[in-house]
């Protein structure tokens, strides 16, 4: 039950934050309450869901190093659990930003949003933190977090067509090769390697820097979002020679 408190106290004092955050926002630039009633509805289905999720896999909340169970969220996992729970509220600022002047807010929001992902990790290798349900919530923050950033980022045309498709493309790819895997080895095995961290920095500092578009940037920006194309190309032949690997490794 400990376990269940620490996880349920995480997510609303996050939500309290964010809710907090909205509103303040929606104080100084008075846009319309429809936005405020969308966000609160969104949120609570959101974190409903998270908390749904992490309550019947408690289970999984044990140490990579010691197989122990864990009674608290540690704080690496705090640290992903926050990135995953930036996601309808940095899609709703996208929203805002539409008709109000949020572009920096929106980019300072994402930058931080996108730090976090290279703490978590640094915290639980130092502090020997790591947990299953750690991996399991790192890759998915970056699949949600990407994922739905690009889809609001093309619909409201803050990200080029052919530039969103080919991260939709590179996410789509690799959860096609964890899913193959899964079903091969009947054990999900979150991985990450090198190249695939330094493609979702790219990704993220890309996603930034379109969020700051209006700010102004200049010319060769051009240049960077085709070295960022460029670089998920590599993780793409990176994941495929994951995966080969992967398959002559013996089954669990």
């Amino acid at each position: 039950m400990s376990l269940v408190k620490s996880i349920g106290k995480t997510l609303l004092l996050y939500f309290l934050i964010q809710s907090l955050a909205f509103l303040f926002f929606f104080h100084r630039w008075g846009f319309p309450l429809n936005y405020v009633r969308l966000f609160f509805l969104v949120q609570l289905g959101f974190y409903g869901s998270i908390l749904v999720f992490l309550i019947k896999n408690k289970n999984l909340f044990y140490s990579i190093r010691s197989g122990q169970m864990e009674t608290t969220v540690n704080g690496a996992n705090k640290v992903t659990l926050f990135r995953i729970t930036m996601v309808p509220f940095l899609t709703l600022l996208t929203l805002v930003t539409q008709s109000y002047p949020a572009g920096p807010v929106l980019a300072a929001a994402f930058a931080l949003t996108f730090v976090t992902d290279f703490i978590d990790g640094r915290i639980a290798k130092a502090r020997g933190l790591e947990t299953y349900i750690g991996r399991i919530l790192d890759s998915t923050s970056d699949y949600l977090l990407l994922g739905i950033t690009a889809g609001a980022f093309f619909f409201f045309r803050l990200l080029k067509p052919w530039l969103f498709w080919i991260i939709i493309g590179r996410l789509f790819f690799n959860a096609l090769i964890m899913i193959s895997l899964f079903l091969i080895h009947k054990k999900l095995r979150p991985q990450t390697t090198p190249i695939g961290k330094i493609t979702i920095a790219a990704i993220m500092v890309l996603l930034v820097m379109e969020a700051a578009k209006p700010l102004g940037w200049p010319g060769w920006i051009n240049g960077v979002e085709k070295i960022g194309a460029l670089l998920i190309g590599l993780s793409v032949i990176d994941k495929l020679v994951y995966f080969i690997r992967s398959l002559q490794a013996p089954a669990e």
